[in-house]
């Protein structure tokens, strides 16, 4: 029986009310070790950010909300603090799509991974992408599904085997005596025929020999400290730098200089004395062992690997002085606990404007031994004087006052923003009514189901003999094109009409911030991880205090003042 053409019967086809959906996106770039440019050029930070931005853009239903960016984070868990903070946005309502390089930079843990795309996403109506992987769990298929599960499967065995493999090799160099450091310690070179053994470097090791004399003299560790500096003799980390050598401690761009950290480790390394001890921190991937410092127990150590550079004499004299002074520390500790003490609450976001050490709180006691005071100080200043930073300083009261006082006078300014904000978004509402924009939606949806049924009809005319091959080629062109400027239409329309739900970025955290501690009467450690991204303080005290979610918090004040003038 002969078919009848449906072009002939003039059919309408079927209509869809086909809703257009704005996704709040949030890109996330991970990147394992940025090893001095020892990385694949499509893996760097830049180009998965360049990449994932050209994606979203392309794709009018994706709305970039905001960049996620873990630097020198591992794959094989999902503590990273930009990945939490970005959770942190989606069980807000700030996200509600997460859009990735490949799945192996969402993680290299096929459980985690597995358990964050299977059920994490589904649980909040999460959607997730993976551009590279061709994934999208709005789209994904059963096959599709299976697809990531091998993937996933594949980044950690990939992980895992790496790090057998790896972990195998370096034990078995460490027990020949080899050494496996990046660099070598300071007084040592590495030798340019074998660079797992160790030579004297001529220019460094008098400075060790010094070290340890002046120590068995009987010098503090601080005497030391004070001495090298004041002699200009530069300190590992500053040589390093001088002579090329780029090290995670040495970027600043101020002068390193010798501190009791330095010098303590020195005066207890028997690498001194011609020995190794290696394995001081390990972790174990494919045993699940996070990174930790090991005890000695752990420690591999092979003696007489390369030619000491003091005597096992005088390195003994040293230990002896160590334990000594460890000891009195020890006699010392707890001479003052029946006066109180108190937490730093601002951590490491607490900073020196002038050289970038973290503030360091203090306790002092007063000369009856009955009262103790507290206060901030550059730890620079505090151990190189003015060599090393200016004296920056503040008591700990005065600081908490005027952080305190600052975050509730932003919290007085959001409520005052999110006030005009919602009369602004009710007059914007009404005037959106009275411009009949529900109708053109209505009328644009159904545009678009119609545009969508013609392209779906177009193969079947092809395979029928009603369309050539070049007919074809051009009604699919066209109204391909058509649907695309349907579709950007509609969304600009659709985000306008639910602006309240889509504009503000920042305004639920906020909200929920506000409502945790608008009654607080004083400064707290929770209160500063909430709202303190970070913070700073100068010479003269003045503070520069960075809150989280300014970006968003500028956007809404942005969203505001554009309000006003489409209502004007």
């Amino acid at each position: 029986m002969a078919r009848v053409s449906r072009k002939k019967q003039n059919i309408t086809p079927k209509q869809v009310d086909t809703a257009v959906r704005i996704w709040k996106t949030a890109l996330y770039v991970r990147l394992s070790v940025e090893d001095n440019g020892k990385i694949k050029d499509s893996d760097s930070i830049e180009n998965q950010t360049a990449l994932l931005e050209e994606y979203v853009a392309s794709q009018p239903h994706l709305h970039k909300v905001a960049l996620f960016v873990d630097n020198g984070y591992t794959g094989t868990d999902f503590l990273r603090p930009e990945f939490t903070r970005m959770m942190e946005a989606v069980q807000s309502g700030i996200v509600d799509c997460v859009v990735v390089k490949d799945l192996s930079r969402l993680g290299r843990n096929y459980i985690e991974t597995s358990q964050f795309i299977e059920k994490i996403c589904p649980f909040y109506g999460l959607r997730f992408i993976a551009v590279n992987d061709n994934y999208d769990t709005a789209t994904v298929t059963s096959e599709g599904q299976l697809s990531a599960s091998l993937s996933n499967i594949v980044n950690d065995y990939y992980a895992k085997d790496i790090s057998r493999k790896v972990t195998s090799a370096l034990q078995a160099k460490m027990e020949r005596g080899d050494y496996i450091g990046n660099y070598a310690p300071h007084g040592y070179q590495k030798d340019p025929e074998n660079k797992n053994h160790l030579i004297v470097c001529p220019e460094t090791a008098p400075v060790i020999r010094q070290i340890f004399q002046w120590r068995a003299e009987g010098m503090s560790y601080m005497g030391i400290n004070k001495k090298l500096n004041e002699a200009g003799i530069l300190s590992p980390s500053q040589y390093k730098r001088e002579h090329g050598v780029k090290t995670n401690n040495n970027q600043k761009t101020r002068t390193i200089l010798w501190n009791k950290h330095m010098v303590t480790e020195i005066l207890n390394n028997i690498v001194y004395i011609g020995h190794l001890a290696q394995k001081k921190g390990s972790q174990c991937l494919y045993g699940g062992i996070p990174y930790h410092i090991t005890d000695k127990e752990e420690w591999v150590i092979v003696k007489n690997t390369h030619e000491p550079l003091i005597s096992e004499e005088l390195f003994e004299k040293v230990q002896q002085l160590n334990r000594e002074a460890v000891e009195k520390t020890k006699a010392n500790h707890g001479k003052y606990d029946h006066l109180p003490k108190v937490n730093n609450i601002y951590g490491k976001k607490f900073v020196c404007a002038e050289c970038g050490a973290a503030m360091k709180l203090t306790r002092s006691i007063s000369t009856k031994k009955d009262r103790a005071y507290f206060t901030f100080k550059c730890p620079t200043h505090a151990e190189h004087g003015d060599m090393g930073c200016k004296d920056v300083k503040m008591r700990q009261g005065d600081l908490d006052d005027a952080v305190f006082a600052f975050i509730k006078a932003q919290m007085d300014v959001f409520l005052d923003i999110e006030q005009d904000l919602r009369r602004l978004l009710a007059m914007k509402k009404s005037k959106l009514k009275q411009d009949n924009t529900q109708q053109e939606i209505k009328a644009l949806r159904q545009k678009l189901a119609n545009k969508q049924s013609l392209l779906s009809n177009l193969y079947v005319d092809l395979k029928e003999g009603i369309l050539s091959q070049e007919e074809y080629v051009s009604h699919r062109t066209i109204i391909t094109e058509d649907i695309e400027a349907i579709s950007v239409h509609l969304s600009e329309l659709e985000a306008a009409k639910d602006e309240t739900e889509e504009q503000l970025t920042g305004e639920m955290k906020w909200k929920f911030m506000i409502r945790r501690f608008y009654d607080a009467t004083e400064m707290t450690a929770d209160m500063a991880e909430a709202f303190i991204e970070s913070m700073s303080i100068h010479e003269d005290q003045t503070l520069d205090i960075k809150l989280s979610y300014m970006d968003e918090f500028a956007a809404l004040i942005s969203t505001v003042e554009r309000l006003r003038k489409e209502v004007a």
